[in-house]
């Protein structure tokens, strides 16, 4: 006789998810993230705690299931143990010995595979940049094994070992592809688990020729009818290449929390097997076949893109569920998870601890453990009027984005309020760009007409996840700044913890009462900062008071920055961004290396820790920069757009001209050659006048910037805070409307003198300078009224 429970002897019971797994590959995986950046003694230390504590708890609590459950657990982890420690170990001894070769200024010379293909982009924006980190193309490789040279000696470095190359100037990597092997040559910079080869010379020694290079190739022809940035996210969301995806499309993504559709990860991987076992579970194919059928797509697929950490934790996630499944059995996705990790953990604690897989297997986790939960928490609060399955599409963005923020906060201390909703809107959208990007992919080589109608379809689809992705980077909360380092990340965590507790304690009225008065708290905030009677107009442009130096900011858009120059004082710029209410810096222009215009750099911490910043090319330059923010040494013709204004560099040409300029001053200038390299900036607001910034160019300079006839702009940051030294044929041509000086004060130097002020007001400009104005804004909309908003200091 059958059991309620049972149907032909199968148990037909709900199960929840399978976690008898989880507690070791837990501790085994954090035991591997702290082996990677402390050695053996931290993986062991992290064991003997969770082995103590199991213990501990073990004797207080008399509950004989408990203890046996404990003793099991402990039992598992000690074997675990004893391949752990090996991998730690190896692990380590690269580690130590790249650092010591980075340490000591050491050349490795070896071969390398590239991973992924070489392009022009900053750093990931979870390594640790040093000032004198250069700008150039990045390509992910791996060392191919055997003996590597480390300045005079060699040394056998484990196969696989991950690396960033860089090269400085464009060249070395030449025409290189994923898949090629160099040899190269180059210093190592190590920080953690971000290992970093700039190369200063690479030859070609194996060309990548098979499938994977072949159908690569045709990718890029049957994308290029479509707009780059279009083009490089169909390829991007399909096989992980993101050659000609512009900085500013990647930033506005990763504000607007969907930087991982680029990322190849197990939704590509879903999206594969149902896209193939989908159509033959519906022709009738037997399991067995379509699941064989499947394995294999997924295996090309993952050659395809190659060996990413997401594709990997993805790949060998899949492997046993489709085996189980092909063998009958009932296929647990958490328990998959849970011996994924332990395989990575065990196998390469390197690949196991780095930000890529990390991230990868706690979305998924909160995905598998945390959707069914959130779901209904959304069906209770909206009184059970949301249907189901939009409850489960809610709640994956909404858990994945919860439990990884506080990593996200570690490589970038700041926060979406839109992510969410985002990642909403593009869903729709994923599965046609995807899987039309791969059958673009796939046909490239055999029908050409057929992959340009697949790119086409797939592009229309990523042009729309880009317009939202811009169009979120510029709403007001798209970059809420945290504390940067593990305070933000405990911060992070700390509130959501509470928005968790908070939600299963909903029923009370007490914590009723208190989620109200936060939500009035935060929205409160940003409508009295809009009223009249605030103390800061809705500014555009402001121009601060930080004594001898310069700072001036301007707003593109109402949640993008640009600041130019630090002044000399952190506190005096501290306390200007707090009075304008600047809460995130996206770039930040250090014109030259003179303290008065670099002395504010300490400031910048938190959310104020900019995304980007330029200097001048001159290689002292680099020596005054924020640490841990990508560095460009800029010259003439370089731009960017940021909001609705473009950013363009007039001067200098290059380093040698800025030399040349400087060597033929004469009198009362400088003895460096740093005030002629100074980055003149033109910026052009949307349907607003044009702003000039001189640095502290002097006259040489001036009149050679112009000869290259830069034109009228309507308002200009004077040259050197308004010193005699200017050209009056340079402010001829720009006739400003309204001249800023950034000057101290009572001075010593007697800035502005007499000659600069008549200078300016005889070419009609109103002239504002800081120490009579204080700081001083130009409102949004009306940009030659200038209003000060602080007494000069």
């Amino acid at each position: 006789m059958t059991g309620p429970a049972t149907t032909a002897g199968r148990d037909t019971r709900r199960r929840g998810p399978e976690l008898r797994l989880l507690p070791a590959a837990g501790v085994v995986w954090a035991a591997a993230i702290t082996g990677s950046h402390t050695g053996v003694r931290g993986a062991a230390a992290v064991i003997a705690a969770v082995l103590a504590t199991a213990g501990i708890i073990g004797l207080l609590v008399p509950d004989r299931g408990l203890r046996r459950a404990l003793l099991r657990h402990g039992a598992l982890l000690l074997v675990l143990t004893v391949p752990l420690l090996p991998s730690v170990q190896t692990t380590t001894a690269t580690r130590v010995t790249l650092e010591g070769a980075g340490a000591r200024g050491a050349i490795l010379t070896g071969q390398v595979r590239l991973l992924g293909e070489p392009r022009t982009a900053t750093p990931p924006a979870w390594a640790t940049e040093d000032a004198a980190a250069p700008a150039g193309r990045l390509a992910t490789a791996r060392l191919e094994g055997g003996p590597v040279r480390i300045g005079s000696r060699e040394v056998m470095l484990p196969r696989g070992t991950r690396v960033i190359l860089r090269d400085t100037d464009g060249m070395p990597l030449g025409a290189a592809r994923a898949g090629d092997v160099l040899e190269v040559r180059g210093s190592l910079r190590i920080d953690g688990t971000y290992r970093e080869l700039r190369i200063s010379s690479a030859r070609t020694v194996q060309r990548e020729t098979g499938p994977r290079a072949v159908l690569r190739a045709h990718a890029l022809r049957s994308t290029a009818h479509l707009p780059p940035d279009v083009a490089a996210l169909v390829r991007g969301m399909s096989i992980g290449d993101t050659r000609g995806l512009s900085q500013d499309t990647e930033e506005a993504m990763r504000r607007s929390g969907i930087s991982h559709l680029v990322a190849v990860s197990g939704a590509n991987i879903a999206l594969i097997l149902g896209a193939v076992v989908g159509p033959l579970l519906l022709l009738g194919v037997p399991r067995r076949t379509r699941l064989a059928v499947g394995a294999l797509a997924v295996t090309g697929y993952v050659v395809l893109v190659g060996p990413e950490p997401s594709v990997l934790r993805a790949a060998t996630m899949a492997a046993p569920l489709l085996l189980a499944r092909a063998l009958g059995h009932r296929a647990h996705a958490t328990a998959c998870l849970a011996l994924t990790v332990l395989i990575w953990a065990l196998h390469d604690p390197g690949t196991a601890a780095g930000i890529g897989f990390v991230l990868s297997a706690l979305a998924t986790a909160s995905i598998l453990l945390l959707v069914p939960p959130a779901a209904r928490l959304l069906r209770d609060l909206t009184g059970s009027h949301l249907p189901g399955s939009v409850a489960a599409t809610v709640a994956v963005p909404l858990v994945a984005q919860m439990v990884c923020t506080p990593v996200l906060v570690l490589l970038a201390p700041e926060m979406s309020a839109w992510s969410v909703l985002v990642n909403l809107l593009v869903a729709p959208l994923v599965l046609p760009a995807t899987l039309g990007g791969v059958a673009a992919v796939l046909l490239g080589p055999w029908w050409p007409a057929a992959a340009r109608c697949c790119a086409t379809v797939a592009g229309g689809a990523a042009e729309m996840i880009v317009r939202i992705a811009r169009a979120a980077a510029e709403l007001p909360g798209a970059r809420i700044p945290l504390p940067d380092g593990p305070r933000g990340a405990l911060l992070a965590t700390g509130v959501l913890l509470a928005l968790a507790v908070a939600a299963a304690l909903r029923h009370r009225r007490p914590v009723r009462w208190l989620l109200a008065a936060v939500l009035v708290a935060q929205l409160t905030v940003p409508v009295l900062q809009r009223t009249p009677w605030g103390p800061t107009p809705d500014w555009q442009v402001a121009l601060c008071d930080v004594g001898q130096g310069d700072a001036l900011l301007i707003r593109p858009a109402p949640t993008t920055t640009v600041l130019i120059d630090t002044g000399p004082d952190p506190e005096n710029l501290r306390r200007c961004l707090d009075h304008l209410r600047v809460e995130n810096i996206d770039l930040l222009v250090l014109t030259h290396p003179h303290a008065d215009h670099t002395g504010g750099i300490p400031a910048l911490t938190g959310g104020r820790i900019p995304a980007a910043q330029w200097v001048c090319p001159l290689p002292e330059a680099r020596s005054a920069v924020v640490p841990g923010v990508p560095v460009r040494a800029v010259q003439r013709g370089d731009a960017t757009r940021l909001g609705q204004a473009t950013v363009e560099v007039l001067w200098p040409p290059d380093a040698s001209q800025a030399r040349a300029a400087s060597a033929a001053e004469t009198g009362g200038g400088e003895d460096d050659d740093a005030n002629d390299c100074s980055v003149v900036l033109d910026v052009r607001l949307h349907g607003g006048p044009r702003i000039v910034a001189l640095g502290d160019l002097e006259p040489v300079a001036q009149r050679r910037l112009a000869e290259l006839q830069p034109g009228p702009a309507a308002v200009v940051k004077v040259a050197h805070h308004g010193s005699r030294r200017q050209d009056a044929g340079l402010y001829r041509q720009l006739s400003p409307r309204l001249a800023l000086i950034g000057v101290g004060r009572d001075n010593s130097f007697g800035h502005p003198t007499a000659h600069t002020l008549d200078l300016l007001r005889s070419s009609g400009a109103g002239v504002v300078r800081t120490d009579e104005h204080g700081t001083v804004v130009l409102p949004r909309g009306d940009l030659l009224a200038p209003r000060s908003v602080t007494a000069p200091r």
